[in-house]
């Protein structure tokens, strides 16, 4: 039996914790963090619909986040073009049903199982289709899916959509040295000068782990980290009460990197973390210090992901400049589905389109490796 729930917080913890999971965008705490700071809520235009499916015991043993969403701010899967498309033809758009991490454009499987049951994917899917259908939804999207929910989704009409981001692996490496060394001199030589220069100018870095983090090294980061939105997308989505509260109820899968010259802070990078995976998401600076971007987001990362033999690194949305860093272009997944089923049709052949010049680019960017 499937179940609609309002808010994650009406479901328990422990309840949760039943359910396959090592993605922290998708733990328990980091999606409540959401709800619970005002960030993803009816009043921002994230309006919790969780899609749970109830087995005969009466147990929760499916979970997947979903958000009615009255505008497409947020979701890092563009779709201005398809409200446009809307408007010319008198339709709405709007509400549209988001399976997605608010604000999170990582991938993870989006539907959770529990480990005492296998459950068929497939009827969750048919669930969301009935639901569109009950409440005359125009459409869902499910974004950054990962695994095999690609295959689940097209056996259910759902059309498959590609996008690119930037990953670093590590290929055994035992140093930083030794990542250096696989790449050719020219880039060797800009990422030495790049750090060299950051070591000339006093700034050094501290590391400080979950568990370890200040309040007053909260404020500090969240002022750089509202900075960083003010300049590059005009708006904030995070409050400073959901990285008090995922910072407080998830230290573990949380490392904050300082950049420091003299005694005082000047710059900061908050990184998840997984068993496997470093995701490289918040930073800020107090002012522009010449490549403390690439050190904090990008060097410091990969100096932890190999200390920690961690296997890669996701760096977020946006930028080959990653590329000359050792960052690797690939194709990421969402798929949707459209209730009318001519305007399904037609955005169909438009990404069948689309997906030839995303996979043609990727191949272009994977010919600037900077590897030997």
């Amino acid at each position: 039996m499937h179940k609609i729930c309002n808010s994650i917080l009406e479901i328990q913890k422990s309840d949760y914790q039943t359910l396959i999971n090592d993605n922290p965008f998708m733990k328990y705490d980091f999606l409540a963090a959401l709800e619970s700071s005002g960030c993803a809520t009816e009043r921002t235009g994230w309006v919790p619909n969780h899609i749970l499916n109830i087995n005969e015991s009466g147990k929760m043993d499916s979970f997947t986040p979903a958000y009615l969403k009255y505008h497409s701010f947020g979701e890092f899967v563009f779709d201005h073009v398809w409200v446009d498309f809307y408007n010319q033809i008198k339709f709405k758009y709007y509400p549209k049903l988001l399976i997605a991490i608010p604000f999170t454009p990582v991938r993870s499987m989006k539907i959770l199982n529990s480990g005492n049951r296998i459950f068929k994917n497939n009827q969750i899917i048919k669930n969301i289709k009935h639901f569109l259908d009950e409440n005359n939804i125009s459409s869902a999207h499910f974004n950054f899916i990962q695994g095999d929910e690609i295959n689940h989704l097209q056996k259910e009409n759902f059309i498959p959509r590609v996008s690119q981001q930037y990953i670093w692996k590590n290929n055994n490496y035992s140093t930083f040295d030794d990542f250096l060394n696989t790449l050719t001199s020219r880039k060797r030589k800009m990422i030495n000068k790049e750090r060299k220069s950051i070591k000339s100018s006093g700034i050094s870095i501290e590391w400080v782990d979950g568990k370890s983090i200040s309040e007053e090294q909260i404020d500090i980061f969240y002022t750089f980290y509202l900075d960083t939105c003010n300049r590059k997308w005009g708006n904030a989505y995070l409050n400073i009460d959901f990285f008090e509260n995922i910072i407080s109820n998830m230290p573990d899968n949380i490392m904050l990197m300082l950049a420091k010259k003299d005694t005082s802070t000047i710059g900061a990078s908050l990184h998840l973390k997984s068993k496997n995976t470093l995701y490289g998401r918040y930073w800020g600076a107090n002012g522009y210090y010449k490549f403390l971007h690439y050190e904090l987001c990008y060097y410091q990362a990969i100096e932890f992901a190999i200390k920690y033999n961690l296997d890669s690194i996701e760096a977020g949305a946006g930028g080959s400049h990653k590329i000359s860093r050792g960052y690797s272009p690939v194709i990421t997944h969402s798929a949707h589905y459209f209730q009318n089923q001519d305007i399904h049709k037609v955005i169909d052949d438009y990404l069948s389109k689309e997906s030839k010049y995303v996979n043609k680019e990727v191949d272009i960017l994977s010919k600037l490796s900077p590897f030997k």
